[in-house]
Order: structure tokens, then C-alpha cells, then sequence
């Protein structure tokens, strides 16, 4: 096994120490609890761009070695869990699709290319092996983690309060490198994570502290603003904080944070929680989720006003902010009529689906590929794409459908709540990559505990009848 990391001996080390964490935690807690606590604890915590290559496999970076290693030990002591998955054709039918598609994406992908100095390579037979592998670890794990693990009404409850929990506790690291510049994953890991030139931003400095970007970080503040007021709006105690006051709170951080898509997140999200009914905030999440589904065949027929956002952002936001969003759109077009030179299964991997400048020496590339979509697209086609994220879009999409079954109004604002949560990290899948896996865990807990929750209120109305029968019957007699 090698390991690559630009960092100290610490940066290593944690990933060994991270093995007996999470044993302990799974042995410990229940199982709900442990996985709130180890896979938020190793998000935030563990460092970025460290990873490790065993043999024959893929690389194990944090997002895969922290949801793998809570799989096993949950194998070892919580086995139930895996029985009591929640039975889906649609879940099914997009792993088999997804799997199926990695495979043949790599056999008709065997053509290599040159590129001014630059070789790059056709897929070899086994790359189809590699490449399931891949997309179990990045799309299916994350989402049978959160699945098999919450399950309940009360597990849903203790996964909000875990993400406000551990947002409140990641704050006070955030104004330290608000004030100082990002620098906390340099004092420890001993290497920055990203381009120290991203982090500042109107003057000041955007936090990172331990997650990949500091868009991660703003993100993962949003996702705690709605828990938090969903929360408060379901009259949920949540233990020595008020979360009203833990929500202002935050949505002040995130207003601090320098992520403007973030800041506008939170703008719109704020009061869908506070002032809407949960019908309508699990219709509004269903289609945030479709944006992001339909976004390439609207990008691709210019029906996306680019200019008009250009403008917005240069009026509201300055320069700075208007050239960033300008650099995406303009990478965007290139690379999507690359994707669409292979467009059912893509072009595989090896940054085959990049583009490089014709005549350089050095076969430089000429684009940055930022979003989630266009990497899926181009990587894996619309068939790779329509399979990972569709594991986003029918939990949310069940939700809209099924929110009148659910008869408690605490457990249809909660599911409410989690379903916005869902919505915007698939939203956020637009400008930026996937930095955390959250919005698979979090679809993924949406249908199990919407599963869950729906066979409680079966019980329950069973049970009732139950007692009116015998109520009746007694009567009679």
C-alpha cells in the first residue's frame, strides 16, 4: 500500500487512528448516533488531500475511508441493520444502471490520444473493475450509509440536532481563520488543502479550517441554518441550546463566510422553513433536485440567461465575484460539447473528458472543470449522470408525493426540513464539486427515515383501529 500526502506524519497517522475511532463509536453508540457523530466528526476534522492506494484499487481519501470504516464495524456489531434496508426498484435499478454503465463506459473508451508531449491512454479491461469500485465508493456507500442507518422518527431528530451541533462547535475555528487567514489545516496536517488565492475574498479570508474548500464550509453552514430552524419550527427540544438563537446564530456566520451562493442559499431557505407549509418546502426541494437533473439539456439549448446572471452578480457583488461566475460559465461550454462527443456513457476516466489546448507542447489543459455535473457528464454520460443523481431526486421526489401519509406535523416538518437540505447540496452540485459526499448520505437518510416514519404511522393506525374495535366489542358485551 502507498500513501500520498504533502503533509506531516500527523496527516497519515489520523487515518490509522480513525480505525479504532470508529470501532469504538460503533461499539459504543447506537448505531444512529455513531454514524451522526464518526461521519461528521471525520468530515470536519480528518485532512484533505492526503490519501491512500492499495493495491488493484481505487484511492481512499477521507470521503472514502470515513463511511467504509463505519460499514464495516457496523457489520461487526449492528448486522441487523443491513437486513432492515429499505426495499426499493428504483434504488436497484439505478446501482445496476450505474455499475453497468461504469463497465461499458471503460470498453468503449479504449482509444488513447495524443495531445502535443501528452499521452493519454485508452481503458484497459481491468480499469471496468476500478471503475465500479469508484462508483460504489463515491455514490452508492454515502447513500446506503445514510439509508440503513436512520431509520426512525427519533433518528431523524438526532441527525439535525448532530449537524447543528457539530456547525456550532466548527464556528469559533471559522472566525479564527476569518480573522487570521486559513491556516489551521497548515498547523497541523502541515500543508494548505487548497490555493491559498480562493480564500480571500472582499479583503478578508473565506475559512476552510479542515474541509476541502471554503465552499464546503459555507455549504455545510447553510445545512445547519435549516436544520436549526426546522428545528425551532417543530417545537424540537434539543438540549441546552435553543435552536431559534442557534439559528440566527449561524445564518450570522454564514453572512460572515464570504460565499455569496451560500449567503443566497440561506436567503431563500430561511424563510421556506419558517413560513411555508412542509407540502410545499418538500415540492420546492423536489425541484431544486430537478435543476440540477434538467440544468445540462437547458445549458446545452441556451436556455440558462447567463448574461443576466453576469449582470446581477456584477451589480449586486463587484468585479471579483462577476469574473468568477463569468470563468465557470465560459468553462462550462467547451466542456460540454466535449461531453456530448460521447454523450450516452462519456468519455472514462483519466481526465479524457478535459480540454486541452490543441497545439501546446506540454498537452495544457484549457478549462477547469468545477461542477459536479459537467464532471459526471463528461466521465460517465447521461446515462453515468441520470443513474448517481438519481438517487438524490427520488427520495425527495417519494417526499412531495407521499408527505400526506405522514400524520405527525413535528415529523412531516423535520422530513420537510431534510428534503430542503437534499435540494440545495444538489443545487450547489451545479457551480461546485462534491466536497463532502452530504448530499447522498442525507438523500439516502431522507428515505430511510421517510420509510421508517411512514411504517410508524401504519403501526399506529393499526393500532388504533385495533382499540376502537375492541372498544366496540366490549361495549356490545
Amino acid at each position: 500500500m502507498r500513501y500520498f500526502s504533502d503533509g506531516n506524519l500527523l496527516s497519515v497517522l489520523a487515518f490509522f487512528i480513525w480505525i479504532p475511532v470508529t470501532y469504538y463509536g460503533v461499539w459504543r453508540w447506537r448505531p444512529a448516533k455513531a454514524t451522526a457523530t464518526l461521519f461528521l466528526g471525520g468530515l470536519l476534522l480528518l485532512p484533505e488531500k492526503v490519501f491512500f492506494k492499495p493495491p488493484g484499487l481505487p484511492d481512499f481519501s477521507k470521503l472514502e475511508i470515513i463511511p467504509f470504516w463505519i460499514l464495516i464495524w457496523v457489520a461487526v456489531f449492528h448486522r441487523e441493520r443491513f437486513a432492515s434496508a429499505p426495499k426499493s426498484r428504483w434504488f436497484r435499478l439505478s446501482v445496476v444502471v450505474l455499475l453497468l454503465g461504469s463497465i461499458v463506459t471503460v470498453f468503449l473508451n479504449t482509444d488513447g490520444y495524443r495531445i502535443g508531449s501528452t499521452d493519454f491512454p485508452g481503458h484497459v479491461p481491468y480499469d471496468a473493475v476500478h471503475a465500479v469500485l469508484v462508483s460504489l465508493l463515491t455514490v452508492v456507500l454515502p447513500f446506503y450509509l445514510g439509508a440503513i442507518m436512520f431509520r426512525s422518527s427519533g433518528e431523524l431528530r438526532l441527525l439535525l440536532v448532530s449537524v447543528v451541533v457539530a456547525s456550532l462547535l466548527y464556528t469559533p475555528l471559522q472566525y479564527l481563520e476569518m480573522l487570521l487567514s486559513p491556516q489551521l489545516h497548515r498547523w497541523v496536517y502541515g500543508f494548505h488543502q487548497h490555493s491559498f488565492i480562493q480564500v480571500i475574498r472582499d479583503q478578508g479570508y473565506r475559512p476552510m479550517v479542515f474541509m476541502q474548500h471554503g465552499l464546503a464550509v459555507a455549504l455545510f453552514t447553510v445545512l445547519a441554518v435549516i436544520a436549526a430552524a426546522g428545528l425551532h419550527r417543530g417545537k424540537v427540544s434539543t438540549g441546552r441550546f435553543r435552536a431559534s438563537w442557534a439559528a440566527l446564530y449561524l445564518f450570522v456566520t454564514l453572512s460572515l463566510s464570504r460565499s455569496l451562493a451560500a449567503l443566497l442559499y440561506g436567503l431563500v431557505a430561511l424563510p421556506l422553513v419558517l413560513l411555508t407549509s412542509p407540502r410545499f418546502q418538500a415540492k420546492f426541494a423536489a425541484g431544486l433536485v430537478a435543476v440540477l437533473l434538467f440544468y445540462p439539456i437547458a445549458r446545452a439549448n441556451d436556455l440558462i440567461p447567463v448574461d443576466t446572471f453576469e449582470a446581477w452578480v456584477e451589480e449586486n457583488s463587484g468585479g471579483e465575484r462577476a469574473r468568477s461566475m463569468t470563468f465557470r460559465f465560459n468553462n462550462e461550454e467547451p466542456l460540454l460539447d466535449r461531453a456530448m462527443a460521447r454523450p450516452w456513457f462519456g468519455w472514462g476516466s483519466y481526465c479524457r473528458a478535459c480540454v486541452y489546448k490543441e497545439w501546446s507542447e506540454e498537452g495544457a489543459a484549457e478549462t477547469i472543470r468545477d461542477g459536479a455535473w459537467i464532471i459526471r457528464l463528461g466521465d460517465h454520460g447521461i446515462v453515468g449522470f441520470a443513474a448517481a443523481f438519481s438517487l438524490l431526486f427520488f427520495p425527495v421526489f417519494a417526499l412531495a408525493r407521499r408527505m400526506k401519509y405522514v400524520h405527525r406535523a413535528s415529523n412531516r416538518r423535520l422530513l420537510a426540513v431534510l428534503g430542503l437540505m437534499v435540494g440545495f447540496c444538489a443545487l450547489d452540485l451545479i457551480p461546485n464539486g462534491d466536497f463532502s459526499r452530504l448530499a447522498f448520505v442525507l438523500s439516502g437518510a431522507l428515505w430511510g427515515c421517510l420509510t421508517g416514519i411512514l411504517h410508524e404511522s401504519a403501526r399506529a393506525r393499526l393500532t388504533r383501529k385495533r382499540a376502537r374495535l375492541a372498544a366496540a366489542m366490549e361495549a356490545r358485551a
